[in-house]
């Protein structure tokens, strides 16, 4: 459990100064467990040499309270030192900075393993029952950081919790030791496993454990993107796919163990091997049941209501008046655990059954308890490191979700060959070449091809006459396009759309208020309403474009509707976090434009805290002035900026930010309008009013939490919605959602449900 408070609460913290792009993400993560399976290598050979591993153990525990303790001050600082670095030496100084508490935090299984071994005498049974209890309060850990600890504690207070953990955790173990007795010892043998002092190639005797971590990393890639097309990147989903991931894999180790304890002459390398390919068989099957299944029959209806929602959980379950629900509110409170349920539980199952039989596995006659679970720890984690990096960086760009996930499963398939018995009964080898040669046919045959899954499960916002997927290192992007209509979306969240009348009154209004545009910086392209808006200013000399995703641009090169965008020569493509951006530059805006994110995505909460706000002021010219959009009646971003702005304007959908009192340009407006697109007056109107600024907007305000770095009180909206069943609220901006998180995906022209 605290591995995991602390896995989510580090990697938060380093986003700030990195950026949250796939690529610096997949490679923090990288270090985190690269630093795990160290710690387990070096941990299993301290057991080997220890008489006292339960003290090593608790001393473990008291190291990584203090080093706890003081992580948030060493990242952060650690953050601002190499912000301006090149991404081998920042990756290689939060290595250095993670490599010692993780390092300790990998040593505790082989240890917390020997000594349950010495103190009960059965191997097999201690690693079986201890993988189970990590998983599942790993499931915890992620459940409990995600849907209460961050809201209550902030991600400090997460870090420094779970340090006081580490510290109560050193004292019980110390506790333990006192009264504890050893047992005798038991001769625990692998039926039916390789002896590494007996294999002719040692380390062939690791390759199918580097290969189960290598798919299992490689799956779990695979399948947060998939599920997250269906339940969108909040927080809340985050939490709930990794818990769901995580309690499969203890589910698998206790059936496991179990199941060997009412049949202790399996053998193991033959159930190991039949893990192996249920994985494989599982992943085929639910990949290609969502596609065929997504166009009709109920399935295709509630992946339609999935797709459709914004919020998961959605809020108006919580927020109905009490009495009878209706099924679609109700399931799209659950959804969120429902669909990673749906397609990884069964196969994690069989990769957490994997990990025991694995160790027991490496246990030989002349190796020691906490080697055998160290070094089979370190190869999967290996395996993990190298899944999760050529999944992520190569396979899925190269190509595409679908095809990753039939290499994989058919990697996962071919384990089938070893499987030599059943029930007693031997197979030949001829069956399992004959089976699995027939299973990867079929799977091949009736696979969906690169996109079609994605195409499959997006519900379409109008009949389009041409449907664009671009999937690349960073997300998932699909563009509907007919006649003057553009409707696009990243990772199945509505992201921008034409003609687009929000996003233009946003960036009118910006742009109204400055003293000057010569230099206007947009972060987010969309459907590129803003970005048009901010190159249609007379006197703009440089438009400069942050955006995230590099497969947006890929996917909107496409269409001619944007050729004329992107050949003005004022522009100029970043392809980078609008934060990271800012953090690494001297240059100076007189205008800046963002609406990139909903408040309620996940790590939206790095580009909508008081200390972002100050980063933007600090870049913007005398004069100038902030537009942040995408608010959708959400107090908390108006309030924060005004924490850190002398004068603030607030809309329903956005708030303008400047140090100087607001002045319209009225020339400067009329010619924005006359080049907007003709027919958009009356929407345009609508979204730019009403407008509240100075006391009436504080007081509009008033108690509403201010968004910092370590508390994103706007993207953990569920905080909200406990205060509004406290008090008794409505829906009006308490979520950042509003009422209309069904529509992400619906069909209808106004401008509110396309938001």
């Amino acid at each position: 459990m605290v591995g995991l408070i602390y896995q989510v609460s580090w990697q938060r913290l380093l986003t700030l100064s990195y950026g949250v792009g796939a690529a610096s993400v997949t490679l923090i993560v990288s270090v985190y467990m690269l630093g795990l399976g160290l710690g387990a290598l070096a941990g299993g050979r301290l057991a080997a040499r220890s008489r006292d591993p339960l003290l090593w153990y608790a001393a473990s525990e008291a190291a990584l309270a203090l080093i706890g303790a003081t992580s948030v001050g060493v990242l952060l600082a650690l953050g601002r030192l190499t912000v301006t670095s090149q991404p081998a030496v920042a990756f290689a100084a939060a290595f250095v900075a993670l490599c010692a508490p993780t390092l300790l935090m990998g040593a505790t299984l082989p240890l917390m393993t020997s000594s349950v071994t010495r103190l009960t005498g059965r191997f097999d049974h201690a690693v079986g029952s201890l993988y189970f209890i990590n998983a599942l309060g790993a499931s915890v850990g992620a459940v409990a950081t995600g849907y209460v600890l961050i809201s209550l504690l902030g991600l400090d207070g997460c870090v420094y919790a779970a340090a006081a953990i580490n510290g109560v955790l050193g004292v019980i173990a110390l506790l333990v030791r006192r009264s504890a007795r050893p047992a005798a010892s038991a001769s625990v043998g692998a039926a039916g496993g390789w002896r590494a002092d007996e294999s002719r190639s040692r380390w062939l005797a690791w390759a199918p454990a580097f290969m189960a971590g290598f798919l299992a990393i490689g799956l779990e890639v695979i399948w947060f993107r998939v599920v997250g097309v269906l339940v969108k990147d909040s927080p809340y989903a985050f939490a709930s796919i990794l818990a769901v991931y995580l309690l499969g894999i203890a589910l698998g180790s206790r059936a496991i163990d179990r199941h060997l304890g009412r049949r202790p002459a399996a053998s193991q390398r033959d159930l190991f091997f039949l893990m192996q390919f249920l994985v494989g068989v599982t992943v085929l099957a639910t990949v290609a049941g969502l596609f065929y299944l997504s166009g009709s029959g109920p399935l295709a209806w509630l992946v339609r209501l999935s797709f459709s929602a914004d919020l998961h959980p959605s809020p108006l379950l919580w927020l109905r008046a009490p009495g009878p629900q209706t099924f679609e509110d109700v399931y799209l409170f659950f959804d969120v655990f429902l669909w990673p349920a749906a397609l990884l539980l069964l196969p994690t199952m069989c990769m957490g059954a994997s990990f025991p039989l694995l160790a027991s596995l490496a246990r030989s006659r002349t190796a020691h308890d906490g080697v055998a679970v160290g070094t089979t720890y370190f190869t999967v984690i290996a395996g993990n490191v190298a899944g999760g990096l050529v999944t992520g960086l190569i396979l899925l760009p190269a190509w595409g979700t679908e095809r990753a996930a039939l290499a994989l499963g058919g990697v996962g398939v071919l384990f089938g060959l070893g499987v030599t018995t059943w029930e007693g009964r031997r197979i030949t080898l001829g069956w399992r070449t004959a089976a699995v040669a027939g299973l990867l046919l079929v799977a091949a045959a009736g696979f969906p091809g690169r996109g079609e899954l994605y195409a499959a499960i997006h519900t379409a916002p109008f009949t389009p006459s041409s449907i664009g997927v671009e999937e690349g290192l960073d997300a998932v992007v699909v563009t509907y396009e007919r006649d003057d209509l553009v409707r696009n979306f990243i990772n199945g969240q509505g992201h921008g759309y034409r003609p687009g009348p929000v996003f233009l009154a946003e960036a009118a209004e910006a742009l109204s208020f400055a003293r000057r545009t010569r230099r206007v910086l947009v972060i987010g392209f969309g459907a590129g309403s803003i970005t048009d808006a901010a190159l249609a200013t007379p006197d703009t000399r440089e438009v400069t474009l942050v955006e995230l995703s590099g497969s947006l641009i890929v996917n909107l090169r496409r269409l001619r509707q944007f050729d004329r965008t992107f050949d003005d020569p004022r522009l100029r493509i970043v392809i980078d976090d609008g934060r990271h951006f800012l953090l690494r530059t001297s240059e100076m805006f007189d205008v800046i434009l963002m609406d990139p994110v909903r408040p309620t995505t996940a790590t939206s909460g790095n580009l909508h805290s008081a200390e972002f706000f100050e980063l933007a002021r600090r870049h913007l010219s005398p004069g100038g002035t902030l537009m942040v959009g995408g608010l959708e009646g959400c107090l908390g971003i108006p309030r924060t900026l005004l924490d850190v702005f002398a004068n603030v304007r607030s809309y329903p959908l956005f708030s303008v930010a400047s140090d100087v009192p607001f002045a319209r340009d009225a020339a400067r407006l009329d010619r924005l309008r006359s080049a907007f697109p003709p027919g958009l007056d009356e929407a345009i109107a609508e979204a730019s009013s009403p407008a509240i600024e100075g006391q009436a907007l504080a007081d509009a305000t008033r108690g509403v939490p201010i968004n910092r770095d370590l508390r994103p009180h706007s993207e953990y909206y569920l905080e909200r919605l406990w205060l509004l069943g406290a008090t008794g609220g409505g829906t009006g901006g308490g979520t950042g959602g509003g009422t209309g998180d069904r529509t992400g995906g619906g069909t209808s022209d106004r401008p509110g449900s396309w938001r």
